[in-house]
């Protein structure tokens, strides 16, 4: 892979041979492959080797490990704890491991009984702790040297040194400080209202367009983006003529460096997609698989930067950033704790807690200074950009398809349920709208009926004046997601029906 050049390799400080060496450790296998998703490439690392090279993140990062027989039992470490991880947690522990290699020997033979002793004094961050634990547990597991499982709850209590940095972390996204400015958001729109229209782009410019519409919409890291292949696009036209584009992706790592392999859809805003329609065929004039010609989040970062610059918008933050401020901009419109965690594709929702206490703080912060954008009203609707067709909704289980009873009429046909209809214990057609198991149907004529329904719903509730009961507010909040999956049918079909 010709990438960027790679850093100093990482050396491990000299030592003798520990006794733990003697250990009668686990075999371990002769080669050990780890797959790069940013740059398509896999390493394949052989035990024994005194240099292992492998692709993080799309950069080429080499280790130098001393000789033998020290060398041994540190492959050795990596190849039994760190199978089918990737490659950052890959590099991130051989690196710890090297590192500190003086530190871990000390824990391992010293023992259960001295262990806390020694953790005070030699791990004081996150990355030392999680490899220490790592090794720990494995001498456990295979009750080396005085460690046995009778243990294992010692080594879990041991401070990870975690909670101060994601305490720092939720209370900056607490303080909305982990988001790009809301005014810096707004041009940010304008750049993507502005530039994607240009009927002619270069390939570069296409490329940052296209990265900074998928993260600022959909909130996607780089890894996400970089790995999308041609296959992941689909690019239509609409009866006006305009792209319409579904992209979709695999969710990033959950934890312990572990990737869910469930992949996820999305739909690019309208206005939007033509960059990511040009860059298609870029990549296919190029003969390539992958939609970015990026190598690492590095270069596509800036890309995004320059193509910015061109129109006098300064890009002075990480993308990260566009992430948080998606996720919040959910959160200041409404959204449930569930429907941010399927956003962000974690997996759980406590993820969205900071969010939700955010908008306690200053809601609809953003709302107010981008509302009056159409393009921004559509977002939220479009961030969960799944539809379904008349004819595949026609296909699917009855049990799926969503039917009931507004105000005096039936009203069919206004999406698929991700579950069955029968097992939800809420009011069919109203509770749909806005409730993450719901997939909207491109169905403008039924979105319009079930409005009607509600409208002569509420028109009752205030004759009544029974404007402030809860059910008078989930009929308001169903009318409004009602009305957006009416003009998202309406935009992706082309349609004009009044």
């Amino acid at each position: 892979m010709n990438g960027p050049k790679s850093k100093e390799a990482i050396r491990a400080p000299g030592r003798d041979v520990p006794s733990c060496f003697s250990w009668a450790w686990p075999a371990s296998p002769q080669f050990f492959r780890v797959y790069d998703k940013y740059a398509d490439t896999e390493a394949v690392l052989e035990a024994g080797a005194e240099k292992w090279t492998l692709s993080v993140q799309g950069k080429k990062q080499d280790f130098l490990f001393p000789s033998e027989p020290v060398r041994g039992l540190q492959q050795k470490l990596v190849m039994l704890t760190q199978v089918e991880r990737s490659p950052s947690s890959v590099y991130k522990f051989t690196r710890s491991l090297l590192l500190n290699w003086t530190l871990y020997v000390q824990l391992l033979e010293e023992g259960p009984l001295h262990v806390q002793e020694s953790w005070d004094e030699g791990v004081h961050d996150i990355d030392t702790a999680k490899a220490a634990k790592t090794i720990l547990r494995l001498a456990i597991s295979s009750s080396l040297g005085a460690w046995s499982t009778r243990y294992e709850e010692l080594v879990k209590g041991l401070d990870t040194r975690a909670n101060s940095t994601v305490a720092a972390q939720r209370e900056k996204i607490r303080r909305r400080e982990s988001l790009v400015s809301i005014a810096r958001q707004a041009e940010l729109v304008r750049v993507l209202d502005t530039r994607a229209l240009e009927p002619a782009l270069l390939e570069q410019q296409a490329e940052g367009l296209a990265a900074l519409a998928l993260a600022f919409q959909h909130g996607m890291r780089p890894v996400q983006i970089l790995s999308i292949k041609l296959e992941h696009v689909h690019s239509l036209l609409d009866a006006s003529g305009d792209p319409v584009c579904l992209v979709s992706f695999h969710q990033a790592k959950q934890k312990d460096g572990e990737t869910v392999g469930r992949e996820m859809v999305r739909q690019v805003n309208p206005e939007w997609a033509r960059p990511i329609a040009m860059l298609l065929e870029y990549a296919k004039s190029a003969r390539r698989t992958r939609l970015f010609s990026s190598e690492n989040g590095e270069d596509l970062w800036s890309n995004v930067r320059k193509v910015c610059s061109e129109v006098g918008v300064k890009v002075d933050f990480k993308i990260n950033k566009l992430r948080h401020s998606s996720a919040q901009a959910l959160a200041d419109a409404g959204h449930s704790r569930k429907s941010i965690q399927w956003f962000l594709g974690h997996a759980n929702e406590n993820a969205a807690t900071s969010y939700i206490k955010a908008s306690r703080l200053q809601g609809n912060l953003i709302n107010e200074a981008l509302g009056a954008s159409k393009l921004y009203d559509s977002m939220v609707s479009m961030a969960f950009g799944e539809f379904v067709t008349v004819e595949e909704l026609s296909r699917v289980d009855e049990t799926e398809q969503i039917g009931g009873i507004v105000g005096d009429r039936l009203v069919a046909g206004i999406g698929r349920c991700r579950t069955r209809q029968s097992a939800c214990s809420y009011d069919p057609v109203i509770s749909c709208y806005g409730c993450h198991k719901y997939i909207p149907a491109l169905n403008p004529e039924a979105h319009m009926e079930a409005i009607a329904g509600m409208r002569e719903q509420v028109i009752v509730f205030v004759k009544a004046g029974d404007d402030t009961s809860s059910s008078y507010l989930q009929m308001r909040k169903a009318l409004a997601g009602a009305q957006r999956a009416l003009d998202d049918s309406r935009r992706i079909l082309g349609g004009s029906l009044g």
